[in-house]
């Protein structure tokens, strides 16, 4: 009788990160260069988009990119990417950039600004079973997402995708650090016949096993089926009832603003052009609200260090309403006399202060005698003066007028012109915070789009400029 085999560990669609390590420390081994970092990425991704009931396109693959830099003194850096693993291809790169990092001008002393010691938090965004779900999981889930709309009668858009990625970073001062980590994310646009009228819903974690499938197209159909027969509702400033994927859009955008770079030139919002100083310290949002960033956040971690080997650490943003820290690369906080040293936060967390109270959506409809919910924005983007944060963008995927307590009615969809460093000073009601899907939209940037953990707000006299067609 033959014995059972062992289960086999599901094959990861990256390579490890030790294995990417190993090629960064590889690679410096063979430079003669007096500075030289190496940084190594291997990304896997498979998207799925249905659209009008059908799969219409998918794109399943993987890329791996080593990015060389070499230094001979103060002379000026070379750079040089590759996508070759073999030994034989690094070894003629790295011997390329040094012979013509040596032949630059400049100063050919040795001189390194001092760092602070490297510590790095636990990678904690890798989940196995994300990575198992490149193989069959994912094509399961296309059918568990488009038939029930298609049964309700309604036309399906859909979008899976998942994600994996590895990366290394070693350079000759000794810095080395690897991680890996995944992602996930589903969503749903239940459209009705008539084209008037659709409902938008989606799930997105980095593991895998969180995303709750059956409900994303029940929530979907439910918003198309309430939105029947839009009618026209006057643009102006309302209160509106904000739900997470409407939140998440235009918090996703105030991350740059933290760049300390651009802050001190004047080109965001938390600089003071009246005292022509850091709005450090100042009051800039309703005195509820924290903004925070931390790879080890359970819902919105991320690897705990950058494409250049600074480590990444929790943050608090906003506290209370006020201005509380910017982002300094290690540089410039090395100039700066700054610590800690950080990058602007890519995937952040906004959340009430433990003391305040927390509404549920539902309770604020409730409490709402004249307004608008409104379930998503699409097409967000800025405009005008970069130190004022204006955005703009419509409403998508559900918007109803309401009235007494209750949603009356579907409404068209609306443009609005708004910044959120000025709405939320007008916060009315917070609820409570967690991560929120964008999508597969071209507009939003490159998917997947970084871990916003978000909560659903009430905010008066948000500005409603224009009616606008459905998207």
């Amino acid at each position: 009788m033959s014995r059972p085999r062992a289960r086999e560990e599901p094959r990861s669609p990256v390579l490890s990160s030790d294995i990417l390590r190993s090629i960064a420390q590889d690679a410096l081994r063979w430079s003669a260069a007096d500075t030289m970092s190496v940084t190594v990425d291997h990304i896997a991704i498979g998207i799925a988009r249905v659209m009008m009931d059908r799969v219409r396109m998918q794109d399943n693959g993987d890329k791996i990119r080593i990015q060389l830099m070499t230094q001979f003194g103060q002379r000026d850096s070379v750079w040089l990417s590759v996508n070759q693993l073999d030994p034989v291809s690094i070894q003629r790169a790295v011997r390329y950039l040094d012979r013509t990092a040596h032949e630059l001008r400049g100063d050919p002393t040795s001189f390194a600004m001092p760092l602070p010691p490297r510590q790095y938090g636990p990678n904690t965004v890798w989940y196995a079973g994300t990575a198992e779900a490149f193989t069959t999981a994912r094509h399961d889930a296309v059918a568990t997402l488009v038939e029930p709309v298609i049964d309700a009668g309604l036309t399906a858009s859909a979008f899976v995708g998942v994600y994996a990625h590895a990366m290394a970073y070693a350079d000759k001062r000794g810095i080395l650090a690897a991680g890996e980590e995944t992602d996930a994310e589903v969503v749903v646009t239940a459209w009705r016949a008539e084209g008037k009228g659709a409902g938008w819903a989606g799930s997105c974690a980095r593991d895998w096993s969180r995303l709750d499938l059956p409900a994303v197209p029940a929530r979907a159909i439910d918003l198309a089926t309430r939105g029947s027969a839009p009618v026209a509702s006057e643009p102006a400033r309302r209160t509106v009832i904000l739900d997470r994927p409407a939140v998440a859009q235009l918090i996703h955008a105030m991350g740059p603003a933290f760049n300390a770079r651009l802050t001190l030139s004047g080109q965001t919002p938390l600089y003071n052009p009246a005292t022509h100083n850091l709005r450090l310290g100042e009051q800039i949002m309703d005195l509820r609200l924290m903004l925070l960033s931390d790879p080890d956040d359970p819902e919105g971690g991320y690897l705990p260090f950058n494409r250049i080997g600074d480590p990444l650490r929790a943050m608090t943003w906003i506290d209370r309403g006020v201005h509380t820290n910017l982002a300094f690369d290690a540089e410039f906080a090395a100039i700066m006399g700054y610590v800690p040293s950080n990058d602007e936060p890519s995937a952040l967390r906004v959340q009430a202060s433990p003391d305040s109270a927390l509404q549920t959506v539902d309770a604020m409809i409730a409490g709402c005698e004249d307004g608008i919910y409104v379930n998503r924005l699409a097409d967000v983007r800025p405009v005008g003066d970069p130190t004022v944060g204006m955005l703009t963008g419509v409403t998508n995927g559900g918007c109803f007028l309401v009235r007494n307590g209750r949603i009356e009615r579907s409404i068209r969809n609306l443009r609005f012109l708004d910044s959120p460093w000025l709405f939320l000073n007008r916060v009315d009601a917070i609820g409570t915070p967690a991560r929120t899907p964008f999508g597969y939209a071209p507009w939003a940037g490159e998917w997947p789009i970084a871990p916003t953990i978000v909560p659903p707000l009430v905010v008066r006299d948000f500005n409603f400029s224009a009616l606008a067609d459905s998207i």
